[in-house]
């Protein structure tokens, strides 16, 4: 099952249960997976994976993604209903983990916040998210400066910033298209 909440500017925050492979008849096991998908990103990702313009983002389209768990978003925690009771304590678990998080997420979609200070939990997103929001705008000094002058983590960094530039970059022609 998948919930989406959008904003007016298109960007969804996705909140996904996933089925484990663990699950067995006696057991059901899941994860409850949760992402923020940027509108500009996912018209990039639509278009590159030639998706049909009615295709919705899933988790997988997220520029950032994390697993709610037992205590916020701790990673890999496998929720498990054996029963009843069991699917009872484990909903107000999870209902109770969602209240919390979902008001420390509906900042991201605040444009103003993401080019500001991005909210802490994007944590490593938090320049691809300014990087996206940007790039929406094409190509400009200050998008040219954050993906090229100031300094990025993680592995995908390089890949991240080359799709953020070509988007800008190209999004002239997009729109010129789009207008045919």
């Amino acid at each position: 099952m998948i919930l989406r909440r959008s904003s007016p500017e298109g960007d969804v925050l996705i909140i996904e249960f996933q089925t484990s492979d663990c699950s067995s008849r006696a057991e059901k096991v899941f994860y409850v997976n949760v992402a923020l998908v940027l509108a500009p990103k996912w018209e990039r990702d639509r278009l590159r994976y030639r998706l049909p313009e009615s295709a919705r983002p899933e988790h997988v389209h997220g520029l950032w993604r994390r697993r709610i768990g037992f205590s916020g978003f701790s990673g890999g925690d496998q929720w498990r209903v054996t029963d009843e009771a069991s699917a009872v304590e484990v909903s107000a678990l999870i209902r109770r983990r969602l209240d919390e998080i979902l008001p420390v997420l509906l900042p991201a979609f605040d444009r103003d916040v993401l080019l500001g200070d991005p909210p802490d939990f994007l944590s490593y997103a938090g320049w691809m998210a300014r990087g996206w929001v940007l790039a929406e705008r094409g190509p400009s000094e200050e998008l040219e400066k954050l993906l090229f002058s100031e300094p990025t983590t993680g592995e995908f960094s390089s890949v991240a910033r080359k799709a953020i530039w070509e988007w800008a970059t190209n999004r002239g022609s997009r729109d010129r298209e789009g207008s045919r």
